[in-house]
């Protein structure tokens, strides 16, 4: 069976290809080998993560915060924006997140799940239970955002086949109002006013107005200065009082332009905007959002600002569900705005008193599934967690765990005493030294004055690179590689160690993403995948393929495809005796780089174009450990061909350590595989 959170981080983050639920992996799993033991380290990476949310009722009818936190399941959680606590939590069965959470003017909550397409319902009432009405469409398995109108219904916004839907809880029918552009797998944000439903897609932006009755389509045009929408993403939408606020950006932050529905003209451009969302109107007409990192008051009619003293440090500033409430509170007088945070905190900024203030939550953190998993020379294991983001430091001993709060790591290598670290988005590049404090001033500040460490050295926004998957040391230099965002073609990056200078280099292998590396008698060497960083553009390729870098005369000096018929080479090892190793969906293959070609394959599961797949090396007993089709884990003899299952299990991420012990990534738990 396919993993959905494997199918989800081979495909995209935050957006995945469509994938079949699997049940959670048991804490001991059972070998295929009897000379196998198993032992189950737990869950290394815990921390909270709130996207989708909206202010409504609550259970009680007082207005709470509602949110979707994600996990496994993700909850439906109402947190009193009076005092951070949680008056309600209830479980979306089957779904890991959203970011699409809205309310019906009779308070009925709805949440549009990520991965399994599934829209969820919770009546208002203290004791209503949470309904899984299922897939409004079924050939889509996200749901994006949705929006509910004054007669409540709802609309929603899909992936892959980007689609906009309307479910009329009414009758219980769905209609389908087809995909708003030919060729366009997001619809990535949604709003609606009575007669209109607005939808922006992802990539390229494309922004449409779609008549709720005849389902006609018209495209609106770009603010000035975004020039053709190549590459952008109409990421969040709102609609207020007969304008559209339309972020062109990412999870991040972006342009906000601001449309006049009647006078049909764009009427501003607000640069270092935050999503997810812009509040309805308050006092004053002001509508509330987030710019350069600041809560910040706009009057659409002057274009005028208004800052408040909130101010949200830090990487993702995103609210996560923003609204307006009556506190039963004499500090708080009139309406209050009210929103939350990535990590749990909420906020509350009063416009009469001028009062505002960030607040902890009791939300509590959730297990996140690992990312990235390496154990360096010095034993300790590293993983790096997925969405959540995070590092933990595992004792390969005790498995005990030592978290520290930070981006999503897909890339881990431990060498010379340092860690560097490959991030999502934009493919980052951070080097850490973990025998100095940490610091990061993106995700979690050490005491003031601290020195960052992680150091960020390296950052590919600019060349439209979002994954750093494949890290190698390659002597004096550390190599990664990347994966594009809204194009196709991967970036080599090469690293001076001592001086954190850096060298890019794109294209190396036409339309490719390089997705593995090795370093092997003074060549990178790499592999790639067809596909891009998300789902979209489609490939133009049809073969993965390896290549080789010289990096004494920084060029490259070789390129072929090593598996006919291989989408994807997600796994390089060199031996001790100067060979290549090489997986490619279930077949492991050997490579001598002098004469450049493959001079052995074995295959170990069936099939070539799965994209998954992990190689681990142990030196010291010249042993080859192939993890093939998410669930077996194969150790191989180099010299004799030879192969043993080990584990039979769904699993995501191998590494070897020192000493020969296995470590295995599985979801979110860490399992330590000993051979005898």
């Amino acid at each position: 069976m396919t993993n959905r959170r494997t199918l989800l981080r081979s495909a995209v983050a935050l957006a995945a290809a469509p994938a079949i639920p699997l049940a959670r992996p048991a804490a001991a799993a059972e070998p295929a080998d009897p000379g196998v033991t198993v032992d189950p380290f737990g869950v290394p990476l815990r921390d909270v993560l709130l996207i989708g949310g909206t202010v409504a009722p609550g259970p009680d009818g007082t207005p709470v915060l509602w949110s979707a936190v994600s996990g496994e399941p993700a909850r439906l959680a109402a947190i009193d924006p009076a005092t951070g606590r949680t008056v309600s939590d209830q479980p979306l069965t089957g779904a890991p997140g959203s970011y699409a959470v809205a309310a019906a003017p009779d308070g009925t909550v709805y949440v549009g799940a990520y991965t399994t397409g599934d829209l969820y319902r919770r009546r208002p009432g203290p004791d209503s239970p949470v309904e899984n009405l299922g897939r409004p469409l079924p050939s889509e398995t996200y749901i994006w955002r949705i929006a509910v109108d004054d007669a409540g219904v709802v609309y929603g916004g899909t992936f892959p086949g980007g689609r906009v839907f309307a479910y009329d809880p009414a009758t219980g029918t769905t209609r389908d109002y087809g995909q708003v552009l030919p060729g366009v797998q997001y619809v990535r944000s949604l709003a609606v006013t009575t007669d209109t439903i607005y939808a922006g897609t992802q990539p390229d932006a494309h922004l449409f107005a779609i008549d709720k009755v005849t389902g006609e389509r018209r495209e609106l045009p770009l603010p000035e200065g975004l020039g053709d929408g190549a590459g952008r993403t109409v990421y969040d939408l709102n609609v207020h009082d007969g304008r559209v606020y339309a972020r062109y950006g990412s999870a991040t932050t972006g342009r906000l332009g601001v449309y006049d529905i009647a006078g049909r003209r764009w009427t501003d451009l607000i640069d270092d905007v935050a999503g997810l969302d812009v509040s309805a109107p308050g006092p004053g007409g002001l509508v509330y959002l987030t710019r350069a990192g600041r809560l910040t008051g706009y009057h659409p009619g002057r274009r005028t600002f208004t800052d408040t003293p909130l101010v949200f440090p830090g990487r993702v500033v995103n609210n996560r569900g923003i609204g307006w409430v009556t506190l039963a509170d004499r500090d708080w007088p009139g309406r209050t705005l009210v929103g939350l945070l990535w990590r749990g905190d909420l906020f509350r900024w009063n416009p009469v008193t001028g009062r505002g203030d960030v607040v902890p939550t009791d939300v509590p953190g959730e297990p996140i599934p690992i990312a990235s998993l390496h154990v360096g020379a010095s034993g300790a294991v590293w993983v790096g967690g997925y969405l959540n983001g995070g590092l933990a430091r595992v004792d390969a001993d005790t498995g005990q765990s030592t978290f520290q709060r930070f981006a999503q790591v897909e890339g881990i290598l431990e060498t010379g005493g340092q860690v560097w670290l490959g991030a999502y988005p934009d493919s980052r590049l951070y080097r850490y030294d973990p025998a100095k404090p940490w610091s990061s001033p993106e995700y979690s500040p050490g005491v003031p004055g601290s020195a960052d460490n992680p150091l960020k050295l390296v950052d590919l926004k600019a060349a439209d690179q979002v994954r750093a998957r494949a890290l190698t040391d390659a002597g004096d230099m550390v190599a990664y590689g990347t994966m594009p965002n809204t194009t196709l073609g991967g970036a080599l990056v090469v690293v001076d160690k001592a001086t954190g200078a850096s060298r890019v280099h794109r294209p190396v292998v036409t339309d490719q993403s390089i997705v593995s590396l090795t370093h092997l008698n003074g060549l990178i060497v790499g592999g790639t995948s067809v596909a891009g960083g998300y789902s979209v553009p489609p490939p133009t390729q049809s073969e993965a393929r390896i290549f080789g870098w010289d990096v004494a005369s920084d060029g490259k000096v070789f390129e072929f495809v090593p598996v006919p018929g291989a989408t994807a080479v997600p796994a390089l090892a060199a031996d001790r005796t100067g060979l290549l190793w090489g997986l490619a969906g279930g077949q492991l293959f050997a490579v001598d780089l002098a004469a450049r070609a493959v001079v052995r394959r074995m295959q170990l599961a069936p099939g070539v174009t799965d994209s998954r797949g992990r190689l681990g090396y142990d030196a010291p007993r010249h042993l080859l450990y192939a993890l093939v089709g998410g669930h077996l884990l194969v150790r191989v003899d180099p010299d004799t061909g030879a192969s043993r299952i080990l584990l039979d299990q769904p699993a995501e991420f191998l590494a070897v350590h020192p000493d020969g012990r296995l470590f295995v990534g599985a979801e979110e738990h860490l399992l330590r595989v000993t051979v005898r």
